[in-house]
């Protein structure tokens, strides 16, 4: 069992990263979560830009989580544009963890798949930190 770990983890992220991103709003300019009557706002703040005054690679990507899953797709790539390469690539880990599982169960040799994944992951990686400096650079905007 401890051999199935990695997709486990992978597979219930990225779940808990989408619905979570279809659960919560974005209401003035405050991501939201509202349960009834009860209400709750995130203050979070970034530690990374408060101490240097500069964004991290995934300053925005909350907020361009939850409107891109509520469709807001301009709003989320004003918050942060690797949104579109990252929430794909979350939501194409459900299906492929789930295979990676069952291929695990049959014991049939994987490792081809799970190295391609590894590469994409490489590859988004790159694609943030490219984004990160357009945007240091002000080529791509900065909220």
């Amino acid at each position: 069992m401890k051999k199935n770990i990695e997709p486990i983890v992978f597979l219930l992220g990225s779940v808990i990263i989408l619905l979570l991103s279809l659960i919560l709003t974005f209401q003035n300019e405050t991501v939201t979560f509202h349960i009834g009557k009860l209400y709750f706002a995130s203050g979070y703040q970034c530690p990374i830009y408060s101490v240097f005054h500069i964004p991290c690679p995934t300053c925005g990507l909350t907020r361009a989580f939850v409107l891109f899953a509520h469709l807001d797709f301009k709003r989320a790539y004003m918050y942060n544009p690797s949104v579109f390469i990252l929430f794909p690539y979350i939501l194409l880990q459900i299906p492929l963890q789930i295979i990676d599982l069952i291929k695990r169960k049959k014991h049939v040799n994987n490792n081809k798949m799970r190295k391609t994944n590894l590469y994409i992951l490489i590859a988004v990686g790159f694609i943030l930190i490219i984004i990160w400096v357009a945007k240091l650079a002000h080529i791509l905007p900065i909220l």
